[in-house]
């Protein structure tokens, strides 16, 4: 198959996790407030808005969560040397742009949290739909529709792939073609039982698809 289009998830697909656990732990310390542990932030954040889950963790924090997410922000775009791709993603990005796919990135982070690390590493985008850019946050279909509109793509010709359930699940709402990866947060069961059409190891495995 060859889409016109491929979107891609970042934390867990694009980035691993370990950004956003040393920050989010980073942050805990600067506010003198609990560390959340790596297992918490893997189960209660990911796929979720900073200012809604944090303080379902740490309940004194909905007093200052603003600030407690801007400052996580901040030190995470400062700190973007040390939170690198996963080896393979620069030549997997290289590949689908010689094969003329328009890429698109959908993320539940902010557009300029996730703008940062790619224009960093260079990785090359036609789109970009951050969670602060729609009202609605996958699993809502709505971020993958708004990309499919910028691009002006019918969804059924693009590939959407994910590490989360939340990212099959809107990827089928929207229509795409769901791809999930094993990077990140999913398994092969939460993937497949969230909709999704294939399963691969990681994004390496994406270049079969499309050849």
């Amino acid at each position: 198959m060859k889409p016109k289009a491929i979107f891609f998830d970042v934390d867990g697909t694009i980035l691993p996790f370990d950004g956003v656990i040393r920050k989010l732990q980073e942050t805990c310390k600067h506010f003198n407030i609990r560390i959340i542990t790596k297992r918490e932030i893997l189960k209660y954040t990911i796929g979720y808005k900073i200012e809604e889950s944090i303080p379902k963790l740490i309940p004194e924090t909905k007093k200052f969560i603003n600030e407690f997410a801007d400052y996580y922000r901040n030190i995470y775009n400062r700190d973007v040397r040390s939170i690198k791709p996963f080896s393979y993603v620069k030549t997997v990005f290289k590949f689908v742009k010689k094969n003329k796919i328009m890429i698109g990135i959908v993320t539940t982070k902010s557009r300029i949290q996730a703008d940062v690390t790619l224009r960093y590493y260079k990785l090359p985008y036609d789109t970009l739909v951050g969670g602060d850019d729609v009202k609605k946050r996958k699993p809502d279909p709505e971020p993958v529709i708004k990309a499919c509109e910028n691009l002006n793509l019918n969804a059924k010709d693009c590939i959407f792939v994910g590490d989360h359930p939340f990212d099959m699940m809107a990827a089928k709402s929207a229509g795409c073609l769901a791809v999930g990866t094993l990077t990140g947060w999913g398994n092969r069961k939460n993937l497949k039982n969230a909709g999704a059409d294939y399963i691969i190891k990681n994004l390496s495995s994406l270049k079969k698809l499309i050849e």
